[in-house]
């Protein structure tokens, strides 16, 4: 019976291939007929009536086709003649030709794009419009000349519901259609605008006071001699109209429909698809421009503050520009002579009480620059959309396959960031900080430019919840982790890999991954490597559950992972020196700080105070490798919808020919577990034989210490050659003798 349905679903597949195959080339056949009907429709009605007029004077029907195409004037022919004039007489001339040129669109996008199908719902609703205004056209007709379906429809409903009601049912219609073919949420910004638009120029016929101009560059400093006015940096001026990136021709759309996945084929070879970022991801209606002139308005009166202010202190400083960006607003202070730097990191909590903010940071000073800066939280926050980010020119300039977004700097300016050059990130901060976000952020900047082939993820998430929309990527190896002892036993293979692709590139006889697959690229018999990053969300729980085992593999591959393509991205909760060690720290130079409670946690991730003066919501401080200050970016955002449908759409795409095998071999594979302990062998031996395993006996057996007696119980533990620990009970003892003589621990005639 099994084997019967396994038969039954193979030919359903096969037919539904076949089905699909004979789709495309009926639309090929409908787009070419669309094409003959549109050329004998631009003849205009009078010359197609002529020509029937013609044929009808010359005989019968079947006589018509033996004339000769110097007595008709239509390029089509007799084709053209009957099957304009038929569709001119049904439908009217303006429809049909209107329609017809629709349908052969539609036909023809179909033909070579099967899955775009958004664009030929909008097809499907611009004809609806068009047949409704043919009705609506049509009413003033008094007999069936033309247009005979449209003027019934109009005449049945007028029938039902009188004139009046019969247009306003038709226009409705329209006004529908028309909605949806833009899509409500442009139409809602395109009037949002509108009315900004009309507001402003109220505001401007309003007598306003004296403001600052607002400048694109930031403009040298002026004279001191003289009071000055500071110079207003807007972001949002920064590309006001930013031109939006042409999808490639392999990009793919968005499809609305229910996802239906299809069977995996190991004969699958489809094209894939990369997904569109412009269609995939959003980027709705920003920053209001009333809010943005209320923070400007208030640049003046926030400069005079910040002046009195530490004049009272006994600072004497001058604003000199300001930088308004998506968050916070910066202002650079130019301090008088004699005037230590220290004085105004000192004053922040001072500053932050009279200009009555939520939180200051003084960036004292601003690193290449004789100015000090003082960041001070806007009134209204402006989103920051992961999409605006990947069609940017900065993304544009990155060849990398290990590009992402990570948000915008304090100008404005988007910032992106080559995973292979950190080579490994590491990020903290609170709950509630935005990490979450951040990671995937960094996930879909790359799967949204990276195929598997070129790039796999390992994703380990210990609260089960935050990476499980991405278990059915296809650049995914296995699932995603969810409990320490996997996660373990993942690392591990991890550093398996590794020593396996130092081999390849041993033998080579390159140096890193690119060269590798430059060689594979250029006809030699090599498999090309992808790159593999390994994204932990929570590392403090996996810290706590596996204790220093899950340090050793992470270390190893932070210290040597890099030329084979390995990366590692580290997020925890908790900042503490228990689980960002002083290793960790040495092999992460390239850190992300999120808002933290206290300096001691700034101080653990940055080696440096500041993180916790940040407003959270993706505020972040982003430490560069090979630089002493970090830098303030707003992080980027991207919403759970844009994630289920991109994952949705790559769920379907054919899944990488190259597979990877994440369980280890045998764990009873000692070289596995580099123990270092010479008593180890004899330790085991002793156990089996005597059936029972504690520290105690150990400790009375080889006369050792404690410490040394539990470190060899631990390592036992990880060969499976004893079971966990029990409370006050001794140890299952779960392997025997002839396993120990497998694995190679003592030999057979021991």
């Amino acid at each position: 019976m099994a084997t019967a349905k396994k038969r039954i679903t193979t030919k359903k597949k096969s037919n539904n291939n076949l089905s699909s195959l004979q789709k495309r080339l009926i639309s090929g056949g409908i787009s070419i007929l669309c094409v003959l009907v549109i050329l004998a429709l631009v003849m205009g009605y009078t010359s197609i009536k002529n020509d029937l007029d013609t044929l009808r004077g010359g005989g019968g029907v079947f006589s018509w086709f033996s004339q000769s195409g110097s007595q008709t004037s239509n390029p089509v022919g007799v084709f053209g003649i009957v099957f304009g004039y038929i569709f001119i007489y049904l439908f009217g001339y303006w429809f049909s030709l209107a329609g017809f040129v629709i349908i052969a669109t539609v036909s023809f996008q179909y033909f070579l794009a099967p899955e775009l199908d958004r664009s030929r719902q909008k097809g499907y609703l611009l004809l609806i419009v068009l047949f409704l205004l043919q009705a609506l056209l049509s009413s003033r007709q008094s007999v069936f000349v033309h247009s005979v379906i449209p003027l019934f429809v109009y005449r049945a409903l007028a029938a039902v519901f009188s004139g009046i009601g019969a247009r306003i049912i038709l226009i409705g219609g329209m006004v529908l259609s028309g909605v949806l073919i833009i899509e409500f949420e442009r139409l809602k910004g395109w009037i949002q605008l509108a009315i900004e638009d009309f507001q402003r120029k109220q505001e401007e016929k309003a007598p306003k006071p004296a403001k600052p101009t607002i400048n694109s560059d930031i403009e040298t400093i002026p004279d001191k001699t003289e009071p000055v006015q500071p110079v207003i940096q807007n972001h949002t001026q920064l590309n006001m109209n930013p031109e939006p990136v042409v999808p490639e021709n392999n990009k793919a759309k968005p499809d609305n429909r229910k996802r239906q996945i299809e069977p995996e084929d190991d004969d699958d070879d489809r094209e894939y698809l990369m997904p569109s970022i412009s269609d995939f991801l959003e980027s709705p209606v920003k920053l209001s421009e009333r809010d943005r002139k209320e923070i400007e308005n208030q640049i003046l009166s926030t400069s005079q503050i910040l002046k009195n202010k530490l004049g009272e202190f006994g600072i004497e400083a001058e604003v000199r520009n300001v930088n308004i960006g998506p968050i916070i607003t910066q202002y650079e202070l130019e301090p008088a002579k004699g005037i230590k730097v220290s004085k105004f990191a000192s004053l922040a909590d001072d500053l932050a009480l009279a200009i009555k903010a939520k939180a200051i940071r003084v960036q004292a000073p601003i690193p290449g620059r004789g100015l000090i800066g003082i960041e001070i939280p806007n009134l209204a926050r402006d989103m920051i959309y992961l999409r605006d980010l990947l069609l940017s020119e900065e993304m544009r300039a990155m060849h990398s396959k290990l590009a992402f977004g990570l948000g915008k700097d304090i100008a404005g300016k988007p910032l992106v960031a080559d995973l292979t050059k950190m080579p490994h990130l590491l990020i903290a901060g609170a709950t509630g900080s935005g990490k979450s976000v951040c990671i995937n952020t960094i996930i879909m900047s790359l799967i949204m430019r990276s195929k598997p082939d070129e790039l796999r993820l390992i994703l380990i998430d210990p609260k089960r919840v935050e990476l499980a929309g991405y278990n059915d990527l296809p650049h995914l190896i296995g699932q995603v982790v969810t409990d320490s002892d996997t996660a373990l036993e993942t690392m591990y293979w991890a550093v398996k890999e590794m020593e396996r692709r130092y081999e390849l590139l041993q033998e080579a006889k390159v140096r890193d991954i690119l060269g590798y697959n430059e060689k594979s690229g250029e006809g030699e018999e090599l498999e090309k490597l992808p790159y593999i990053v390994i994204i932990v969300d929570e590392f403090a729980d996996l810290i706590m559950t596996s204790g220093k085992d899950i340090e050793l593999p992470i270390t190893r591959l932070a210290q040597m992972a890099r030329a084979v393509g390995i990366h590692l991205i580290l997020a925890t909760q908790r900042p503490s020196i228990k689980v960002i060690t002083g290793i960790i720290k040495a092999n992460f130079p390239a850190r992300i700080a999120f808002q933290v409670s206290s300096r001691v946690d700034s101080r653990v991730i940055l080696d440096m105070i500041g993180a916790e003066r940040l407003l959270g919501n993706g505020d972040m401080l982003y430490l560069p490798p090979g630089k002493a200050m970090p830098e303030r970016i707003h992080g980027a955002y991207v919403s759970d919808h844009e994630i289920a449908r991109t994952c949705d759409f790559l769920a379907m795409q054919p899944k990488p020919k190259q597979d990877f095998n994440l369980k280890v071999e045998s764990q009873s594979d000692l070289g596995f577990f580099e123990y270092d302990d010479e008593l180890f062998p004899e330790a085991a031996r002793v156990i089996v034989s005597s059936g029972t395993a504690s520290v105690s006996m150990l400790q009375r057996h080889f006369k050792i210490g404690y410490a040394r007696a539990g470190r060899i119980i631990d390592l036992l533990e990880r060969a499976r050659i004893i079971g966990p620990h029990l409370g006050s009970k001794s140890r299952d003892v779960t392997a025997t003798r002839e396993d120990l003589i497998r694995i190679g621990v003592i030999d057979e005639d021991y």
